[in-house]
């Protein structure tokens, strides 16, 4: 039996928050001190054998759809004006140049800078790469819980797939380069975090490399963008206050010093982008009502959640059914790890919203929602798993019709889904045919280039009519000529 499967935060073993993964059958019951019922047992862990890679190869499907339409995926908006600084400055100096200038965001510079370097080719495929690291990142976290390898597949596809369904503006939050690094990127980093975390747990010991691990993941996805900052922080501190004044030994001795390197990395993040001149400039002006951005980041998150349970039931329903489907549930929850959990949740919620209405004075933009997204999904997940026993003594056939309600869920989003290839094939087309044609006036001499309007594209348009409009002097930096514009 794997250790990592026998955990209890409120004892002195290696302790995970309260959680155990209490597996299924014989196992299970052994655990529990009670005598196991072979045959029955036996044929429960067949049939969620079957169950298991049957629901993860349907929950591929929409996943496989999402980075379908990604591979059409284009240079749109900021993405200009990233490759054309990279172009004409170069890659050092133009981190020294966005971070004095316009974006203290020194991780993300870094990032999107070294993506540029391949130029417009890759982009295509950023969408399948972000998809496909996260879903191997979530797995391998997950592992690191004693759970089985398609147990952890499947449930890193139903936090994947429900996120991405529920997106306000998936468009520009997956598919659009500059939005998938700003704000799905560090929660690849989170994931990661995790499952770190519990690892070193498992371990036994705290090595300074382990430490070292934690305290950079949470600078880079830090440095990634402010509106995850903030929460991350904010979970970070809430996390190392549990472990200390209601962890074991354990969690003290292991899991503190590692929350507490973590910590230090985002907070040297933060000092990193206060001090960064680029930062008054994006700030625009003087902080709004601090009880005024409050209140509105509180009102914002309650409203994320009624939309979650409004718009998109099914993926609710999905989520608190998975775990159980799987056979994962609690043998044993502690109520008060319950508590801290839903209160840590509450109280990191509002801060994903607090820095677009205090510091910027309006709203967050669509884009950037799918970090509080993941983390209402998230925590759906873990209340799924805390009643997941209830469907344990449920009949065959109840069983048989839940998972085949559950089945329907990915294929339904895929078929709904599938109809946005032909739009994102066709918006594809056009830019390469106007990409063409700006490279070809380019190489016959043109220096001031005017092309047929565009529509618009991940809901951002292409340029306009006046070639000093901020984006058209991107584009024309990008492509190295004097100006561009459409054609009236």
């Amino acid at each position: 039996m794997d250790p990592r499967a026998e955990i209890d935060f409120n004892t002195d073993e290696n302790s995970a928050g309260g959680i155990s993964t209490a597996g299924t059958g014989a196992r299970a019951s052994a655990r529990d001190g009670a005598a196991p019922d072979t045959g029955r047992d036996v044929a429960v862990s067949a049939r969620r054998g079957t169950v298991q890679p049957v629901l993860a190869a349907t929950l591929a499907i929409p996943l496989a759809v999402y980075a379908a339409i990604g591979s059409f995926a284009r240079y749109t908006a900021d993405d200009y004006c990233w490759a054309g600084v990279l172009r004409t400055e170069g890659f050092l100096n133009a981190q020294a140049l966005w971070y004095i200038g316009y974006s203290p965001r020194y991780a993300f510079t870094f990032l999107v800078n070294l993506v540029e370097l391949a130029g417009p080719a890759i982009v295509p495929a950023l969408p399948l790469v972000a998809i496909v690291t996260w879903l191997a990142v979530l797995t391998w976290s997950l592992t690191q819980f004693g759970m089985r390898r398609w147990q952890a597949i499947a449930l890193a596809e139903v936090l994947a797939l429900a996120t991405f369904v529920s997106a306000p503006d998936l468009a520009q939050s997956l598919y659009w380069q500059t939005g998938m690094l700003t704000y799905l990127l560090p929660l690849v980093l989170a994931s990661f975090l995790i499952g770190w975390l519990r690892r070193a747990l498992s371990d036994g010991h705290v090595s300074v490399l382990g430490l070292v691990v934690s305290l950079a993941v949470t600078f880079v996805a830090g440095g990634l963008s402010e509106t995850y900052l903030i929460p991350q922080n904010v979970a970070l501190t809430l996390a190392l206050g549990a472990a200390v004044l209601f962890g074991g030994s354990a969690a003290r001795r292991l899991v503190a010093p590692h929350l507490a390197a973590a910590l230090l990395g985002g907070v040297l993040a933060l000092l990193t982008i206060v001090i960064a001149p680029a930062t008054a400039s994006r700030v625009g002006g003087s902080p709004a009502d601090l009880v005024l951005a409050s209140s509105a980041a509180i009102a914002t998150g309650a409203y994320q959640l009624v939309r979650l349970g409004r718009y998109f039931p099914y993926a609710v329903l999905l989520c608190l059914a998975a775990p159980g489907l799987l056979g994962l549930y609690a043998s044993h929850m502690d109520r008060k790890w319950f508590v801290l959990v839903t209160a840590c949740v509450a109280i990191t919620l509002p801060f994903c919203y607090f820095p677009s209405f205090y510091a910027q004075n309006g709203n967050p933009p669509a884009r950037s929602l799918i970090v509080p997204g993941a983390i209402l999904i998230s925590y759906l997940l873990y209340v799924g798993y805390a009643v997941g026993g209830l469907l344990q003594g449920v009949s065959g056939n109840v069983r048989t019709v839940g998972l085949a309600a559950a089945l329907l869920i990915p294929l339904g989003v895929a078929v709904v889904t599938v109809p946005e290839l032909t739009p994102a094939a066709q918006a594809a087309a056009l830019w390469d045919t106007a990409d063409a044609q700006i490279r070809a006036a380019r190489d016959a001499g043109q220096t001031d280039v005017r092309v047929a309007p565009l529509p618009a594209y991940l809901g951002e348009n292409f340029v306009t009519a006046d070639p000093h409009d901020w984006f058209n002097v991107c584009v024309a930096r990008y492509y190295g000529i004097g100006t561009i514009a459409t054609t009236p």
